[in-house]
């Protein structure tokens, strides 16, 4: 009951006041003073999906996704529109499944690392073959700066929902639970079976605790769902996925609470919330 009111008092607030702590803090530029934005509800999940809580895609007009922890295990190939076009079970419970990532060679990694309570030791990351349900991997990861379960409330960091695939790694984002210290810490690990502790790479300062995430098709941007908020970041040549390039924030207030994000191409997005409405954000770059 208390994670659930500090996630509606959290949403309410970021939603109140969208970008401009983001901007004042952490050097945030509004989106569309880059680019025309257009948000658009596109269709809705059919109702056997419940709580979409990852995105993959599977071709240019279809996706897969799963539900949030305690939901079926099942992984959900759907359209555009919403429509259920398969279910493939799969022989690993769902604990708390948060994210779905896809490599170029048709493996998708679902991240079983919700932490709400930061008490978790088994965190981990399945490899499936989304098309027989086969878990190929199960890779087992640590937070090397974690030595408490749960740590102190003003340290609760040790949560994620937001991961994506990129050069042959898995980048996670922390969902910060501690009420007044709103960041995000990125770590990383190798997208292969193993066991991991995985030091801290890089903090931002964020008003909305992140809740999904994705990288483009050409891996120049990536974006960070949160909680009322989209953020963008640019990646800088030769720089990696960091904070370090131009990032930007974009008030989404009308999707409700989005769980799950996909870039269709570089120019749109696909996301979904907990009530499975889905939401096409599209970006035409201003001249």
């Amino acid at each position: 009951m208390l994670i659930k009111l500090f996630t509606l008092y959290v949403y309410l607030q970021a939603t109140l006041c969208g970008c401009a702590p983001d901007k004042r803090h952490s050097d945030f530029v509004r989106l569309r003073k880059a680019y025309k934005v257009e948000v658009t509800k596109i269709g809705r999940l059919d109702r056997r999906i419940a709580e979409s809580s990852g995105l993959a895609a599977a071709s240019d007009s279809t996706f897969w996704t799963h539900g949030d922890g305690g939901t079926a295990n099942a992984l959900y190939l759907v359209n555009l529109k919403g429509e259920l076009l398969q279910t493939v079970p799969l022989p690993v419970v769902n604990q708390d499944w948060e994210e779905l990532m896809s490599d170029k060679k048709g493996n998708l990694y679902i991240g079983d690392f919700g932490n709400n309570a930061n008490t978790r030791r088994n965190l981990q990351v399945y490899r499936v073959l989304p098309e027989t349900g086969t878990v190929t991997d199960t890779i087992h990861f640590s937070y090397a700066d974690q030595a408490a379960f749960p740590p102190p409330r003003e340290c609760r960091n040790f949560d994620a929902e937001a991961s994506f695939y990129a050069h042959d790694s898995l980048y996670l984002f922390t969902k910060s639970r501690a009420l007044w210290q709103r960041q995000t810490t990125r770590y990383s690990l190798p997208a292969k079976a193993g066991r991991y502790a995985l030091a801290p790479q890089e903090s931002l300062r964020l008003n909305s605790p992140l809740t999904a995430a994705a990288i483009s098709p050409d891996q120049q941007q990536f974006a960070l769902l949160g909680y009322g908020r989209l953020y963008l970041f640019e990646v800088l040549p030769g720089a990696g996925i960091s904070f370090k390039g131009q990032r930007y924030c974009l008030p989404l207030g009308r999707t409700g609470q989005a769980e799950a994000i996909l870039y269709l191409s570089p120019q749109a997005l696909l996301l979904t919330n907990e009530k499975g409405t889905l939401y096409l954000v599209t970006l035409h770059p201003r001249p």
